[in-house]
């Protein structure tokens, strides 16, 4: 079959194969897959490993039409595949129309080319995270995946034409700089006029190739206005980062090592429908580097969630790691750091919210309500959990910007405090202030005094003194920076853990 050939071709395909995914048969439930790889089902899981008497293995081609994968072939009802080690290829129309098919997992990062039509037409399939070698996307790999919410693709990946095109709930694209893009990646083809047209992708990028700008961006489906916004944020990040902040130039060794400490970052910068938070990423990875050299937290306990969706936060990192991943918490403790926007739901008492970067500021509720945030890590039974958040909740961000769509007023939040679980919050702001930036340092004035402290006590600090050093230190540089407003950052504990000044990170 050509690989040139239009989607609206395809289409016309599934009418006549997806029968299979209305009714299934009792069959094999193991087999082989090529010569070097063998498959089995439990369940709905399918599963893909190599028959052991090779190094690696490249699953076979297939086609739509008469050579199919042995899980289609016999109907299987598929909702989720893992990639065993070792596999480096997966053929061409492996998984097409499996419309049950809802998540893949790759067991090996070496995973280096993913074939032709691979995925086609998998329209339950909302997540998958590309391995960091790939080296090859072919034609239409993921085309008509219609769930399908974001693609990340690392440096140096070949991504040929229409390997993503109709994907038409795709919200976020992150491409490495090295990228190579083939034609209409990212376009969706709708019939207009009798005619086939390719729609452009318009919606959040969050970085591009090199090569990519807005005069030559179309012929890859994305729209100049979207491929304008990532160049400027481009331009804005480059700008904060030519001189860089003190609490950046050294980070100290640690004199604890905290084997039992977890730490969980989020930092939400670039939003989709509201301004932007300046220096959120550069606070949530500076504080990354404290976290694994400061506070000798062992680089595979952290986590980092950067322009963090509400899925990204609930489902992947709370329920996939904090609460499965992470067994016998009593006697772990749990850091969890927030850089972004927090907003007030003004039609429900000003009740305060986490904005997750896909959520509108006129729709807070859809957000993460922050007494819920508390409750579900005070839940999960760690030992203690110290929370930072360096946000504010009264609607105004650290640009003096409105994010409900009124004009920049402060509004005084709903007091939101944990009350389960060994909790220990510090937030950046107290009632209605505003959480600002600190430009000349390139990051939250909130984080740069939490960076200071730690960088100063090579993290050997009480809670209390922490408390009482962010305050004044805080409070008395706040009305000096630009917004020229009062910032009073708050500490408290639940009421289980009351001696909680005298403790230590």
């Amino acid at each position: 079959m050509d690989k040139k050939i239009i989607l609206s071709v395809l289409f016309c395909l599934v009418i006549n194969l997806s029968m299979f995914s209305q009714s299934y048969t009792e069959v094999s439930k193991s087999g082989k897959c090529g010569s070097d790889i063998e498959w089995s089902l439990s369940g709905t899981t399918l599963t893909l490993n190599m028959t052991g008497r090779v190094q690696i293995a490249r699953m076979p081609d297939y086609d739509m039409d008469n050579k199919k994968a042995p899980w289609v072939k016999q109907k299987l009802k598929i909702t989720k595949v893992i990639i065993g080690r070792g596999i480096v290829r997966i053929g061409s129309c492996a998984f097409a129309n499996c419309n049950d098919l809802i998540s893949v997992e790759f067991n090996d990062i070496h995973m280096s080319e993913i074939g032709w039509g691979a995925f086609y037409n998998c329209t339950k399939l909302y997540q998958i995270s590309i391995p960091v070698f790939i080296n090859k996307i072919e034609t239409i790999a993921f085309a008509n995946c219609i769930s399908l919410k974001t693609v990340k693709i690392p440096d140096l990946a070949v991504v040929e034409e229409k390997a993503f095109a109709s994907c038409t709930s795709l919200s976020s694209i992150e491409l490495g700089s090295d990228v190579f893009l083939g034609n209409n990646v990212f376009a969706t083809e709708v019939l207009e006029n009798d005619h086939i047209i390719n729609k452009l992708y318009s919606r959040d990028i969050i970085s591009l190739p090199n090569n990519v700008n807005e005069n030559n961006c179309s012929e890859f489906g994305l729209s100049p206005d979207a491929v304008a916004v990532v160049k400027k944020r481009a331009i804005i990040e480059n700008n904060s980062q030519k001189r860089q902040s003190d609490v950046d130039l050294y980070v100290p060794e640690g004199i604890y090592t905290r084997n039992n400490t977890y730490a969980l970052v989020i930092g939400n910068q670039n939003y989709r429908f509201v301004p932007d938070v300046p220096f959120a990423k550069n606070d949530a990875l500076s504080f990354i580097k404290y976290c694994k050299t400061t506070l000798g937290i062992p680089a595979e306990n952290v986590h980092y969630s950067e322009n963090a969706t509400k899925h990204m936060i609930l489902d992947l990192e709370f329920d996939d790691w904090l609460k499965k991943e992470i067994s016998d918490k009593s006697d772990k403790n749990l850091i969890v750091y927030y850089a972004g926007h927090g907003v007030p739901d003004i039609n429900n008492n000003n009740k305060a919210y986490l904005l997750p970067t896909d959520v509108y500021g006129t729709k807070p509720y859809h957000g993460i309500a922050l007494d819920d945030f508390y409750t579900q890590i005070g839940e999960m039974g760690f030992n203690l959990v110290t929370i930072f958040i360096d946000a504010c909740f009264s609607g105004v961000n650290r640009d003096n910007e409105g994010l409900g769509g009124e004009r920049a007023v402060e509004i005084e939040a709903q007091d939101s405090r944990p009350t389960k679980g060994n909790l220990i919050v510090f937030s950046a702001a107290h009632g209605n202030e505003t959480a600002q930036g600190f430009q000349e340092e390139g990051h939250g004035l909130f984080t740069y005094y939490l960076l200071k402290e730690l960088q100063e006590t090579k993290g050997d600090v009480t809670y209390g003194k922490l408390a009482e050093d962010l305050e004044k230190n805080v409070s008395n540089k706040a009305p000096f920076l630009i917004l020229r407003k009062q910032q009073t950052p708050t500490a408290y504990s639940t009421s289980q853990f009351n001696s909680w000044k005298k403790s230590k990170l």
